[in-house]
Parts: C-alpha cells; structure tokens; sequence
C-alpha cells in the first residue's frame, strides 16, 4: 500500500485535535455577570464587524485538510478536484447572510484573497487531506508521500512565522475576521501565543497518536494568526479577534479539550473540566464583550452519536443504518452479505471487549463500545489484503506491526464502553460549563448537543430530524456514515452540516439581539445552486446527492471514498 493505514486516519481524522495544551488555571468561581458587561457602542451597528473565535469548526476544516484554494487536484484520480472547506465553513456562512449582499456576491468576496476575511490557505492545502483514490491505492491522501516534505515542503512551512507568503493565499491582508484556529483548547484560545512546535520532527516525550495530534495543531497557529504576530506574548486568538473592535462574534469551543482526552486513549489529562471549561470560555467571551461584542456561544454535539465512532452492537434491522453509525451497517453498505458481516463484527468486538448488551450511546451508565472510523475500515482494509485475517488492533506500527501492547489500541482504533462513560461524562462536564458561560455572559446560545441528537435519534417527529432529512427526503442528509452531513474524517462537517449550523446560529442570533439576518437557504448550499459560478459553488461532494449513492466503496480489494460528483 502507497501509505500506512495508522497514518492515514490519525493525520486525516484527527490533524484538527490538539494535546498537550497549556496548564489551565485553577480560579474560583466567578460572581454574577455585573452589568456593565456589554459594552458595544449604541453607535455601531451589531453587524458592523463579525468575527470568529474557535477551532477547526469554526475555521471551516473538512476531510483532515485545511484548505481555500479551488485550483487543487486529485492526483489519485484524474479530472477530480478536491474542493476547499474554510469558504464553506458555518463562519464564512453566517459573515455572507450578515454582509446583506446577494448570494452570489458575497460568496465571490469571502472566495477573493484581496477581499475575503478568511486566512486562505494555498493548494495543496495544511495537513493532509482524504480524497478519492483508485486501486490499488486504499483511502487516498491528497499528499501520498511524507506530507512534512511533499509539495517542497509546504506542510513544514506551516510551523513557522516566516512560513505565511507560502502557504497563504493572502498573506498580507488586514481583512482577517475567522480567527478559527484548528486544534486549539479553550484554555489556549486565551494564552497560547505561539506553536508548541515549529518543526515536522515529533516532539520528544510526546507519544504515537498525541504526536501527529500536536504535529496538526502547531502547522496551522501561524498560518491563522500570523497577521497578529506584532502583539508578541500578548497574541492569542481571543486577543487577536479582540484587536478588529468586533461588534459581534461567534464562540465555538471545547471540542479539543474533549477529543484530545479520547485520542490518548485518557493518558492526557491537561483538559478542562466543567468548572474550567466555564472560567476559560467566561475569559474568552469577556474579552470581546469588552471590546464591543456581542456574542454567540455554541456548545458541543455528543461526539459518541458522530460517524466518527462506529458501534459495534447488530441493529434490529436494515432501517437504523440510515440514521446511525453501525460498523455492520458499513461493511454491508460496501458489499459484505449480512450473514458475513455479523460474525465479523461481534469477533473484533469480542477480541477488544466491546460487547455490552442493552448499552445506550452516549450514556455514562449504560455506555456502548466502539470502532473508531480509522479501526474500523483499517481493519477491513487489512482484511481484504491479508486473505481474510484480521489484525490486531493494539498493534500500533505501520499496518497494524509491532509494538503490540495489550490495550493500547484505545482510542486510536477502538472504545470499550467503560472508557466511552469516561468521554461521555467528560463531554457532559464541558457542556455544562459551556452552558453556564453563555447564561453567565448573557450571550446567544446555539443548543448544538440538541441538535446533533435530535438528527441521531431517527424521531420523525424530532424538529431537527425533520429539517436534516427534508434537504433531499429519502436520500440526505442524517448522521449515519456517509449520510450527507460529515466529511470524509467522520467529525468535520460536510458543506450541507456546517450550513445547517450556520442556520442554528442565524437563528440564536436574530432571537438575542433583535437583528434580521436572513437565513441561509441550507438546500442551495446542498445542491451547489447559491451561485453560477462552478468553482464556488458546487454540490456538497461529501453529500450523496441522489438515492442510493455511495461515498464509501469497495473496489476489488481496495476501500475508497468517493465524491458525489464523481457519479
């Protein structure tokens, strides 16, 4: 195989997860919010200047890969283009519904280096993105090499300040307003003031996974920020955002504190609990209400319901596949027959004590056990290339090779259900603490944790369920696998998901503040028809777009991803 399947999915799946953070402080709790807190000029217009403040989510991160240039292509598959996700992002959303300018206006501005707020980032992109492949190469990387010295070394101009004119599209702009910096924790959004490192070699004492997590991280700090790097150690992202005087900003994190903790398999303990979660956020928020924002808070999904995480129970019936993320359901949808997929599933989970009959996901007493996306297929990949036999998953070296240590296979390539109580009740603390900032600040609330289990509970009835699927009813979009929601890494939207949470934000914003943004046409987004121009718009190539469609495919011996216009 071109490239190792390990690599492969903890680069791409999880290159916008952070470890090793900054200590976080160990404040009291805070007093009431004393009403002077909201300081924005009566003068100013609360549209006037709209920022961002986050992590990969914010900063529009698809498929592993950090991306603004629509001239990138395939070089797996001839004739394809791997389309950028930062002018697709929920940010970039929302900044063109505020502009008031038409559609497609406004989207040719957030795609133009000379006027966009974006930090775009040159082809072929940071960090390493999933694209389409052909056999015999399996789930192809758009940088098939080692991504630290292809396409002369871009990946490593990343890390360092002096990297900006290469990797950025517009290096010298004074437009920034997404501040969205991939892999950064809620402690660090108010006192990282540089990369945790500026080279490609991993860090030493910095293990397997946590070292290609740090490695995605430190490549994409200068490269967002770097515009601000004059306010020395007095830079951070909140800072940063801050400097532009905002009259609004969006706030979405917390993400990376949690998926960090699950990436270590629970070795990295630098997270923010409930009680810092709330201090931290509180800072970051305070800090642009004082510069005269008004703010929206978002708090997390529940990561176990995301198709990042496959159970491994065998559902009652073919029905649930299109709604939820079942390892069964997935090796079915690329050909296995029921009667063969079964027995191979319950084997693994077997093998790796993942069986928990009568568990519920995302339940901290009753919790369910787990494949990762990159244990899942790596695993079948292994499968069809190796006559049938299954590797072992605590096998950590290159193509499931030594060394070969009892458990360590957690959280790389599979969940046990104790260790799934421990993140859920760990996503549970921090949403609390997100919850009590936003009620704290007086700010908007975007319920995402709702939202993202309305969609996963299958309930007709559920309004959020009843939105997702009626974008293309009977054929998008849900959480499943594949669904029309996520990008190719499981956790990173999909054009279609982050409009939608665009649309939640537009909403929670016209209900605080007595604005009228209008709302995104999440369908246009989807069908690719908010504009004319075909590099800018396009349909979602991570949402199937007719019945029956797949994204996920088996070709020979071989397991690709595909885009809905390959069809």
């Amino acid at each position: 195989m071109k490239s190792t399947l390990n690599r492969v999915f903890a680069l791409a799946a999880l290159a916008g997860i952070a470890a090793c953070s900054a200590p976080a402080s160990s404040g009291s709790a805070l007093p009431s919010a004393p009403s002077s807190m909201h300081r924005a000029s009566s003068a100013r217009s609360i549209l006037t200047t709209f920022v961002g403040v986050g992590d990969s989510l914010t900063a529009g991160y698809q498929a592993g890969g950090f991306l603004g240039d629509t001239n990138v292509k395939d070089p797996l598959v001839p004739g394809v283009l791997v389309r950028p996700g930062q002018e697709n992002g929920f940010w970039a959303d929302v900044d063109e519904m505020i502009s008031g300018l038409p559609d497609a206006t406004a989207i040719a501005k957030m795609y133009d280096p000379s006027t966009s707020p974006l930090p775009l980032i040159k082809g072929p992109g940071l960090n390493n993105q999933l694209v389409p492949a052909q056999p015999p190469t399996p789930f192809g990387l758009l940088k098939s090499g080692d991504a630290c010295t292809d396409d002369h070394g871009f990946n490593a101009a990343g890390y360092l300040l002096s990297g900006l004119p290469v990797v950025r599209m517009n290096p010298t702009t004074k437009n920034i307003r997404d501040f969205g910096v991939p892999g950064i924790t809620l402690h660090e959004a108010n006192v990282l003031f540089e990369p945790q490192s500026d080279t490609c070699v991993p860090l030493p004492g910095v293990p397997g996974l946590l070292a290609l997590i740090v490695d995605g991280e430190s490549s994409t700090f200068w490269p967002v920020l770097g515009n601000y790097a004059g306010m020395g150690t007095g830079l951070s992202e909140a800072r940063a955002a801050a400097s532009v005087h905002p009259t609004l900003a969006t706030v979405w994190l917390g993400a990376n504190d949690l998926l960090k903790y699950m990436g270590s398999g629970g070795r990295f303990t630098g997270h923010d609990s409930g009680p810092q979660a709330r201090e931290d956020l509180i800072q970051t928020i305070q800090t642009l209400q004082y510069a005269g924002a008004k703010t929206a808070v978002a708090n997390l999904p529940d990561v176990l319901l995301t198709p990042y995480f496959l159970r491994v129970t065998i559902p009652h019936g073919m029905k649930i596949c299109k709604v939820q993320t079942y390892a069964f359901c997935v090796l079915v949808g690329l050909g296995f027959p029921p009667n063969t997929a079964a027995p191979l599933v319950l084997k693994i989970a077997t093998s790796y004590h993942l069986v928990a009959p009568g568990c519920v996901p995302a339940s901290t007493t009753s919790p369910c056990g787990y494949l990762t996306l990159q244990g899942a297929l790596g695993a079948l990949q292994y499968y069809l290339a190796n006559s049938n036999t299954l590797p072992d998953l605590d096998c950590t070296g290159a193509n499931f090779t030594k060394p070969c240590v009892p458990g360590s296979g957690i959280g790389t390539y599979y969940i046990t259900p104790p260790f799934a109580a421990k993140i859920q009740a760990l996503n549970n603390d921090i949403n609390t603490g997100i919850g009590s900032a936003a009620t704290y600040t007086q700010s908007a609330f975007v319920d995402v944790r709702s939202i993202f289990d309305g969609i996963s509970s299958g309930d007709p009835a559920n309004p959020y369920f009843q939105f997702a699927t009626s974008i293309n009813p009977g054929t998008c979009c849900t959480l499943a696998a594949s669904a029309g929601l996520v990008s190719f890494d499981g956790l990173h939207p999909s054009n279609t998901g982050y409009a939608m949470v665009a649309h939640y934000f537009i909403e929670a914003i016209n209900q605080r503040y007595g604005t009228h943004i209008r709302q995104i046409d999440v369908r246009k987004v989807y069908k690719g028809t908010r504009c004319s121009n075909k590099l800018y718009c396009f349909a979602d190539v991570y949402a199937p777009q007719v019945a029956g469609q797949a994204l996920l495919v088996r070709d020979g011996n071989t397991i690709q991803f595909r885009y809905s216009d390959q069809y």
